[in-house]
């Protein structure tokens, strides 16, 4: 991400803890142990988090349908 906004940097901010909450439940803080199973689910916390933050901050329920692609002949 290249120049977060002040949206992004929340929603990192956001997540982190979360992350810390997921790896102190499986009593792991060195990522290079996670299991294949735990990883993802490290991201999927991690993700999610973020986007619940962003969908927080940012859902007032009047943004436009993104626009449609057109395919150039």
């Amino acid at each position: 991400m290249v120049d977060p906004d002040e949206h992004e940097i929340a929603a990192i901010q956001a997540a982190s803890p979360m992350a810390g909450e997921y790896l102190d439940s499986i009593g792991k803080t060195d990522l290079a142990t996670l299991t294949d199973t735990e990883w993802l689910t490290f991201l999927e916390v991690v993700i999610t988090a973020y986007q619940d933050e962003l969908v927080r901050r940012l859902d007032t329920g009047r943004h436009p349908a993104p626009p449609i692609a057109v395919a150039r002949r």
